[in-house]
């Protein structure tokens, strides 16, 4: 039971941030090179956008989707259309991750998402203009099956 709170408190820090991402009428920023795909129950997408953000030494995010999904995203008040995959990760460093939350988020006519901890992420590349890297998370939350898997590049948003 403590994995279980631990774990939502960590999808609502983890969703705070891709949460209050984008507008509509925003573009996206493309994704540097890469495939990622995702799942929401029945619902899938690939994504075409993406971005890395730091909103603290000790929390990045990784925002993957067909949305509008920018670097202006996390300053937004209203989530962006389509569907989305929020990674937080630790560290932007070179290396593996374990552990780690992946939270899906879906905003076709309603905006809801679900994640947990399940996901395993491998930083293959980071620098000041991009982090690269691959993402490997299937599980089921609350009867609601959540993927997100691929290799990505983004671009890593100034601070």
């Amino acid at each position: 039971m403590l994995s279980k709170n631990i774990n939502i408190i960590l999808l609502l820090a983890a969703g705070a941030v891709i949460a209050a991402c984008g507008s509509g009428s925003e573009s996206g920023e493309p994704l540097l090179s890469g495939i990622v795909t995702g799942t929401y129950g029945d619902d899938s997408f690939t994504a075409v956008n993406g971005f890395a953000y730091e909103p603290s030494d000790t929390s990045k995010v990784i925002g993957l989707g067909d949305g509008p999904l920018n670097c202006n995203s996390p300053y937004k008040t209203d989530p962006p259309s389509g569907m989305m995959g929020g990674i937080n990760l630790p560290s932007f460093e070179v290396g593996t991750y374990s552990g780690v939350v992946v939270t899906i988020y879906t905003n076709k006519g309603s905006f809801e998402g679900k994640g947990t901890n399940a996901g395993n992420v491998e930083i293959t590349s980071s620098a000041a203009e991009s982090i690269a890297g691959t993402v490997a998370y299937t599980d089921e939350y609350e009867g609601t099956a959540l993927a997100l898997n691929g290799d990505f590049e983004v671009v890593h948003c100034p601070q």
